[in-house]
Protein backbone atom coordinates (compact mmCIF):
# COMPACT_ATOMS: atom_id res chain seq x y z
CA UNK A 1 0.00 0.00 0.00
CA UNK A 2 1.42 3.35 -0.78
CA UNK A 3 1.76 5.96 2.07
CA UNK A 4 1.31 8.79 0.13
CA UNK A 5 -1.55 11.15 1.07
CA UNK A 6 -5.21 9.77 -0.26
CA UNK A 7 -8.21 11.86 0.05
CA UNK A 8 -10.44 9.64 -1.26
CA UNK A 9 -8.83 6.41 0.91
CA UNK A 10 -8.68 9.28 3.90
CA UNK A 11 -12.51 9.66 3.33
CA UNK A 12 -13.43 5.92 3.30
CA UNK A 13 -11.26 5.66 6.65
CA UNK A 14 -13.65 8.08 8.17
CA UNK A 15 -16.51 6.61 7.08
CA UNK A 16 -14.60 3.01 8.51
CA UNK A 17 -14.22 4.44 11.86
CA UNK A 18 -17.95 6.26 11.96
CA UNK A 19 -18.76 2.21 12.26
CA UNK A 20 -16.61 1.48 15.11
CA UNK A 21 -16.89 4.77 17.21
CA UNK A 22 -20.84 5.96 16.25
CA UNK A 23 -22.39 3.98 18.48
CA UNK A 24 -20.45 5.27 21.63
CA UNK A 25 -20.27 9.24 20.27
CA UNK A 26 -24.57 8.79 20.26
CA UNK A 27 -24.59 7.59 23.26
CA UNK A 28 -22.01 9.74 24.67
CA UNK A 29 -23.58 13.03 23.70
CA UNK A 30 -26.94 10.97 24.78
CA UNK A 31 -25.75 11.34 28.51
CA UNK A 32 -24.71 14.89 27.76
CA UNK A 33 -28.01 16.08 26.91
CA UNK A 34 -29.23 14.35 29.95
CA UNK A 35 -27.10 15.99 32.41
CA UNK A 36 -27.79 19.60 30.98
CA UNK A 37 -31.78 19.18 30.85
CA UNK A 38 -31.03 17.60 34.01
CA UNK A 39 -29.07 20.90 35.16
CA UNK A 40 -31.68 23.04 33.36
CA UNK A 41 -34.65 21.39 34.59
CA UNK A 42 -33.61 21.54 38.40
CA UNK A 43 -32.77 25.01 37.81
CA UNK A 44 -36.04 26.40 37.04
CA UNK A 45 -38.25 23.71 39.25
CA UNK A 46 -36.91 24.67 42.50
CA UNK A 47 -37.31 28.02 41.20
CA UNK A 48 -40.43 28.21 39.40
CA UNK A 49 -43.08 30.11 41.51
CA UNK A 50 -40.32 32.78 42.53
CA UNK A 51 -39.66 33.08 38.56
CA UNK A 52 -43.77 33.43 37.71
CA UNK A 53 -43.70 36.34 40.39
CA UNK A 54 -40.46 38.30 40.71
CA UNK A 55 -38.91 39.75 37.82
CA UNK A 56 -35.10 39.66 39.34
CA UNK A 57 -34.65 35.93 40.81
CA UNK A 58 -33.52 34.94 37.23
CA UNK A 59 -30.18 36.53 37.57
CA UNK A 60 -29.44 33.64 40.23
CA UNK A 61 -31.40 30.34 37.91
CA UNK A 62 -28.92 30.51 35.10
CA UNK A 63 -25.72 30.66 36.87
CA UNK A 64 -24.51 27.45 36.24
CA UNK A 65 -24.52 27.61 32.57
CA UNK A 66 -20.67 28.89 32.26
CA UNK A 67 -18.93 26.53 34.30
CA UNK A 68 -20.93 23.74 33.41
CA UNK A 69 -20.35 24.47 29.88
CA UNK A 70 -16.52 24.32 30.23
CA UNK A 71 -16.24 21.85 32.93
CA UNK A 72 -18.31 19.09 31.32
CA UNK A 73 -16.62 20.12 28.04
CA UNK A 74 -13.45 19.23 28.97
CA UNK A 75 -14.01 15.88 30.56
CA UNK A 76 -16.06 15.48 27.08
CA UNK A 77 -12.86 15.70 25.18
CA UNK A 78 -11.08 13.57 27.18
CA UNK A 79 -13.50 10.95 27.36
CA UNK A 80 -13.55 11.11 23.83
CA UNK A 81 -10.11 11.15 23.22
CA UNK A 82 -8.92 8.32 25.43
CA UNK A 83 -11.42 6.23 24.01
CA UNK A 84 -9.99 6.17 20.54
CA UNK A 85 -7.32 4.73 20.22
CA UNK A 86 -7.93 2.18 23.39
CA UNK A 87 -8.42 -1.10 21.05
CA UNK A 88 -4.80 -0.86 20.27
CA UNK A 89 -4.21 -2.18 24.00
CA UNK A 90 -6.08 -5.47 23.24
CA UNK A 91 -3.82 -7.32 21.03
CA UNK A 92 -6.12 -9.30 18.67
CA UNK A 93 -7.97 -5.67 17.92
CA UNK A 94 -4.71 -4.17 17.58
CA UNK A 95 -3.90 -6.06 15.12
CA UNK A 96 -6.80 -5.07 13.08
CA UNK A 97 -6.54 -1.61 13.87
CA UNK A 98 -2.66 -1.62 12.37
CA UNK A 99 -3.35 -3.52 9.55
CA UNK A 100 -6.13 -1.33 8.31
CA UNK A 101 -5.05 0.19 4.49
CA UNK A 102 -4.61 3.73 5.32
CA UNK A 103 -1.49 5.84 6.08
CA UNK A 104 -0.50 6.90 9.36
CA UNK A 105 -1.37 10.80 8.10
CA UNK A 106 -4.67 9.57 7.16
CA UNK A 107 -5.46 8.18 10.35
CA UNK A 108 -3.76 10.82 12.12
CA UNK A 109 -6.51 12.93 10.46
CA UNK A 110 -9.32 10.78 10.81
CA UNK A 111 -8.22 10.85 14.66
CA UNK A 112 -8.72 14.26 14.52
CA UNK A 113 -11.64 14.69 13.18
CA UNK A 114 -13.46 12.19 14.88
CA UNK A 115 -12.22 13.75 18.45
CA UNK A 116 -11.83 17.31 17.77
CA UNK A 117 -14.11 18.49 15.21
CA UNK A 118 -16.90 16.28 15.27
CA UNK A 119 -16.47 16.23 19.45
CA UNK A 120 -16.32 20.11 19.82
CA UNK A 121 -18.96 20.75 17.46
CA UNK A 122 -21.93 18.07 18.74
CA UNK A 123 -21.14 19.02 21.66
CA UNK A 124 -21.62 23.10 21.13
CA UNK A 125 -24.43 22.45 18.59
CA UNK A 126 -25.91 20.24 21.66
CA UNK A 127 -25.88 22.85 24.38
CA UNK A 128 -26.91 25.68 22.43
CA UNK A 129 -30.20 23.55 21.46
CA UNK A 130 -30.95 23.09 24.99
CA UNK A 131 -30.00 26.34 26.41
CA UNK A 132 -31.84 27.75 23.21
CA UNK A 133 -34.95 25.57 24.36
CA UNK A 134 -34.69 26.06 28.14
CA UNK A 135 -34.47 29.81 27.75
CA UNK A 136 -37.46 30.17 25.08
CA UNK A 137 -39.69 28.50 27.83
CA UNK A 138 -38.65 31.21 30.13
CA UNK A 139 -38.88 34.04 27.94
CA UNK A 140 -42.88 32.63 27.02
CA UNK A 141 -43.00 33.00 31.01
CA UNK A 142 -42.12 36.22 31.71
CA UNK A 143 -39.21 38.60 31.29
CA UNK A 144 -36.41 38.82 33.88
CA UNK A 145 -34.58 42.10 34.08
CA UNK A 146 -31.92 43.17 36.90
CA UNK A 147 -31.12 46.94 36.64
CA UNK A 148 -28.45 48.47 38.76
CA UNK A 149 -26.73 52.38 38.70
CA UNK A 150 -22.47 52.58 37.45
CA UNK A 151 -20.71 55.04 39.32
CA UNK A 152 -21.20 57.52 37.00
CA UNK A 153 -24.49 57.31 37.63
CA UNK A 154 -25.78 55.66 34.88
CA UNK A 155 -28.28 52.92 34.58
CA UNK A 156 -27.71 49.16 33.70
CA UNK A 157 -30.41 47.17 32.36
CA UNK A 158 -29.59 43.23 31.76
CA UNK A 159 -31.34 40.34 30.31
CA UNK A 160 -31.66 37.65 32.49
CA UNK A 161 -33.18 35.20 30.22
CA UNK A 162 -30.29 35.98 27.50
CA UNK A 163 -29.12 33.08 25.44
CA UNK A 164 -26.08 31.56 26.15
CA UNK A 165 -24.86 32.36 22.53
CA UNK A 166 -25.15 36.01 23.29
CA UNK A 167 -23.51 36.13 26.52
CA UNK A 168 -20.70 38.39 26.61
CA UNK A 169 -17.56 36.85 26.66
CA UNK A 170 -14.35 37.84 28.85
CA UNK A 171 -11.80 39.34 27.22
CA UNK A 172 -8.97 36.79 28.57
CA UNK A 173 -10.84 33.40 27.04
CA UNK A 174 -8.88 33.45 23.59
CA UNK A 175 -5.98 32.81 25.83
CA UNK A 176 -7.36 29.49 26.87
CA UNK A 177 -8.40 28.45 23.59
CA UNK A 178 -5.67 25.85 23.57
CA UNK A 179 -7.12 23.77 26.45
CA UNK A 180 -9.02 21.29 24.53
CA UNK A 181 -6.12 20.54 22.03
CA UNK A 182 -3.59 19.89 25.08
CA UNK A 183 -6.13 17.78 26.31
CA UNK A 184 -6.92 16.27 22.92
CA UNK A 185 -3.36 15.59 22.25
CA UNK A 186 -2.47 13.89 26.38
CA UNK A 187 -5.38 11.64 26.20
CA UNK A 188 -5.07 10.63 22.65
CA UNK A 189 -1.53 10.22 23.34
CA UNK A 190 -2.64 8.26 26.50
CA UNK A 191 -5.14 5.65 24.65
CA UNK A 192 -1.76 4.57 22.18
CA UNK A 193 1.21 4.35 25.05
CA UNK A 194 -1.25 2.67 28.11
CA UNK A 195 -2.99 -0.94 27.24
CA UNK A 196 -5.36 -0.94 29.97
CA UNK A 197 -6.61 2.11 32.09
CA UNK A 198 -6.10 4.67 29.78
CA UNK A 199 -7.95 7.57 31.05
CA UNK A 200 -6.52 6.97 34.64
CA UNK A 201 -3.05 6.54 33.64
CA UNK A 202 -3.13 9.79 31.08
CA UNK A 203 -5.24 11.73 34.08
CA UNK A 204 -1.72 11.26 36.13
CA UNK A 205 0.38 11.94 32.60
CA UNK A 206 -1.96 15.48 32.67
CA UNK A 207 -1.19 16.17 36.49
CA UNK A 208 3.02 15.69 35.50
CA UNK A 209 2.13 18.03 32.50
CA UNK A 210 0.69 20.67 34.74
CA UNK A 211 3.27 20.69 37.32
CA UNK A 212 5.72 21.22 34.25
CA UNK A 213 3.45 23.46 32.41
CA UNK A 214 3.41 25.43 36.26
CA UNK A 215 7.11 25.11 36.89
CA UNK A 216 7.76 26.55 33.53
CA UNK A 217 6.13 29.46 33.82
CA UNK A 218 7.48 30.35 36.94
CA UNK A 219 10.64 29.70 35.36
CA UNK A 220 10.46 31.81 32.63
CA UNK A 221 8.99 34.86 34.48
CA UNK A 222 11.48 34.92 36.97
CA UNK A 223 14.09 34.99 33.78
CA UNK A 224 11.99 37.94 32.75
CA UNK A 225 12.12 39.73 35.85
CA UNK A 226 15.14 38.84 37.59
CA UNK A 227 17.86 42.23 37.92
CA UNK A 228 15.08 44.66 36.41
CA UNK A 229 13.85 47.18 38.00
CA UNK A 230 10.04 48.10 37.50
CA UNK A 231 8.45 51.46 37.31
CA UNK A 232 6.17 52.29 39.93
CA UNK A 233 6.61 49.24 41.76
CA UNK A 234 5.40 46.95 38.86
CA UNK A 235 6.61 44.78 36.10
CA UNK A 236 5.93 43.56 32.66
CA UNK A 237 3.99 40.13 34.35
CA UNK A 238 1.83 43.27 36.36
CA UNK A 239 -0.09 43.90 33.20
CA UNK A 240 -2.67 40.59 33.31
CA UNK A 241 -2.52 40.01 29.38
CA UNK A 242 1.05 39.74 29.31
CA UNK A 243 0.94 36.55 31.74
CA UNK A 244 -2.37 35.15 30.29
CA UNK A 245 0.01 35.44 26.81
CA UNK A 246 2.92 33.76 28.20
CA UNK A 247 0.29 31.01 29.75
CA UNK A 248 -1.16 30.41 26.50
CA UNK A 249 2.66 30.09 24.62
CA UNK A 250 3.84 27.89 26.98
CA UNK A 251 0.63 26.02 26.35
CA UNK A 252 0.91 25.63 22.77
CA UNK A 253 4.39 24.66 22.77
CA UNK A 254 3.44 21.82 24.96
CA UNK A 255 0.83 21.08 23.28
CA UNK A 256 2.80 20.41 20.24
CA UNK A 257 5.01 18.17 22.15
CA UNK A 258 2.63 16.04 22.94
CA UNK A 259 0.49 16.15 20.14
CA UNK A 260 3.91 14.96 18.03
Amino acid sequence: MSNVFNVNRLCALIRRQWISVGRIYLMSLIIIAGVFIAFYGVAIFKNFEDIKTSSNIGQDVLNFRIPLFFILGLFFITVVSSSYFSDLGQKTKAIFELMTPASSLEKFLTSIFYTIIVSLCAYFLLFLLVDLAFVSYLRSIGSSITTFETEQGGKVVIDNWMYFFKLEKSEFLPYFYFLPFILNALFLLGSIAYKNYQYIKTAITMIIYVAIWIITFIYVMKLRTDNTIGLDNGNYFDDKVHGLQLALAIGIFLTLIFGD
